[in-house]
C-alpha cells in the first residue's frame, strides 16, 4: 500500500504584484493555513516518508512549514517539474517516486493537484472532480507494491479537507 498526500500551496500574494509568478510569496493568511494543515499532516498514517515540491516561493514556503513542524527530520526534495504541471507529468512523477517511501506529500499548483486527485481516484483526470482551493489536502491510497504501478482509478481517497473547515 502506498500513500500520497496531495498538497496545493497555501493563498499566494496576487500576480499582479509580482512580475514572476513564479516569486510570488504567501499571504498572511497562506502562512497560518499552510501551518494549520500541516500539523493535519503530520498526523496522517503512515509517517511521511518524503516531501516533494515545486521550488515556487509560495509552494516552497507552504513545505517548509511542514518541515519546520518536523524539525527539520525531512529534507524536502525540489522539482522543477512540479511548478504548474499537468496531471498526466504529476502521475509520472509519482510513478517514478521510491519504493522504500510509503507515504509521500506532494506540494503544488492547481489545476494540476486538482487533476492528479480526480484522476487517481476516477479513471482519469477529468472523471471526477476534486475541488482543490489553496492550501486543501488530498489524502490518497494507493493499493500497489511498487510507485510504477500507480494508474489513473487505482487511489481511494481518505481526506479531503481545506483550511476553511480549520479555521
Amino acid at each position: 500500500m502506498k500513500t500520497i498526500s496531495i498538497w496545493r500551496h497555501a493563498k499566494a500574494e496576487r500576480p499582479e504584484l509580482y512580475a514572476n509568478d513564479y516569486d510570488r510569496p504567501l499571504t498572511e493568511r497562506g502562512v497560518k493555513d499552510a501551518a494549520r494543515m500541516g500539523a493535519v499532516i503530520m498526523r496522517l498514517d503512515p509517517a511521511i516518508d518524503l516531501i516533494i515540491g515545486s521550488p515556487a516561493a509560495r509552494t516552497a514556503q507552504t513545505v517548509q512549514s511542514l518541515v519546520t513542524l518536523l524539525d527539520g527530520a525531512i529534507d524536502p526534495l525540489w522539482n522543477a517539474a512540479a511548478y504548474l504541471a499537468a496531471a498526466d507529468t504529476l502521475l509520472e512523477m509519482v510513478k517514478a517516486l521510491p519504493d522504500d517511501a510509503q507515504h509521500v506529500v506532494l506540494v503544488g499548483h492547481n489545476p494540476g493537484m486538482e487533476e492528479l486527485a480526480s484522476g487517481l481516484c476516477g479513471s482519469t483526470p477529468e472523471d471526477v472532480f476534486v475541488r482543490m482551493p489553496t492550501a486543501a489536502l488530498a489524502h490518497v491510497s494507493i493499493d500497489v507494491s511498487h510507485w510504477s504501478m500507480v494508474r489513473w482509478g487505482a487511489g481511494q481517497l481518505k481526506l479531503l479537507l481545506t483550511p476553511k473547515i480549520l479555521r
